[in-house]
């Protein structure tokens, strides 16, 4: 019962305290310009008159339906606008510095390990398969090659696992083959999701951590620019927390990719797109000339 919870009480907390934080920003903003109820015309003396009339729990009812609204928003506008920055950042020489960058390289790193354990496995079993690898080692050796001939090749392939993965990523265009799984990767989540899986239960709860606090940085800088500017500049200092948050967010994501990576890597999870690679063609390195 409250694992079917969870998932609901998350989607609401996000934009709930993304709301919450941003009206009390633009309260500290421009609160001491409201007036008090005694001195209060207009608007806002009716505003005054409809709280007093309905009382304190049907007003907070109201402010956080508000903050609700603000933050369905404000989380999505921040989400859309923190990774658009990120993306045009990591087009730049500053790139590399990125959580984003950080991220990509850390999920792919995921899905070419999971490519390469998977051919491996096939390696060992699948005949043709292992010829073609043979037959691209022989036509470009490594310099300290360890063998010469097939049955020489063969023997120490079916012997080491080791010697599998490296002959994969030698032979293999891995990263071509990983983009192709990375790229059905919504497609794999949405039948995890379908079943309930706790794969996808658990990517989800790291991926909602991250969107919660990439969104909480916006807000939280607001109220910082704020109490800059009416109380101290030293405000500005808590900066680098909030780009902190920043990547820890990011980190949330890349763990809810490589928690999937995982799943799928060790057999807990069967999927149709990780089963075709041990059936279907196999792209290789070109051979030198």
């Amino acid at each position: 019962m409250l694992v079917t919870l969870l998932p609901g009480v998350r989607e609401i907390r996000t934009p709930l305290a993304v709301g919450y934080t941003w009206l009390l920003a633009l309260w500290l903003a421009i609160g001491h310009r409201i007036p008090e109820p005694d001195h209060a015309s207009g608007m806002v003396a009716d505003v005054y008159r409809l709280a007093h009339a309905t009382g304190l729990v049907a007003t907070g009812i109201a402010v956080s339906v508000g903050a609700y609204i603000v933050g369905v928003i404000a989380t999505k506008l921040g989400l859309s606008l923190t990774y658009a920055v990120g993306d045009a950042i990591r087009r730049t020489p500053a790139g590399a510095i990125t959580p984003g960058h950080n991220r990509e390289k850390k999920a792919t790193d995921a899905i070419v390990y999971l490519v390469v354990t998977r051919l491996a496995e096939r390696l060992s079993e699948d005949e043709t398969f292992r010829g073609k690898v043979i037959e691209q080692l022989i036509a470009d050796p490594p310099l300290d090659s360890p063998a010469e001939t097939n049955a020489d090749w063969e023997g120490l392939l079916l012997a080491s696992l080791w010697d599998r993965h490296w002959a994969i990523r030698r032979t293999v265009e891995v990263e071509n083959v990983a983009a192709q799984l990375r790229a059905d990767q919504f497609a794999i989540l949405w039948r995890l999701r379908g079943v309930s899986d706790p794969a996808a239960l658990e990517h989800d709860r790291l991926q909602a951590e991250g969107d919660f606090r990439i969104a909480m940085s916006g807000p939280l800088a607001a109220g910082c620019i704020v109490t800059a500017i009416r109380w101290s500049p030293w405000s500005l200092l808590t900066f680098p927390l909030l780009i902190t948050l920043i990547y820890v967010g990011v980190a949330a994501r890349t763990e809810a990719e490589e928690s999937l990576a995982a799943a799928l890597g060790s057999g807990r999870v069967s999927d149709p797109a990780l089963a075709r690679l041990d059936a279907q063609s196999i792209p290789m390195k070109a051979r030198p000339e």
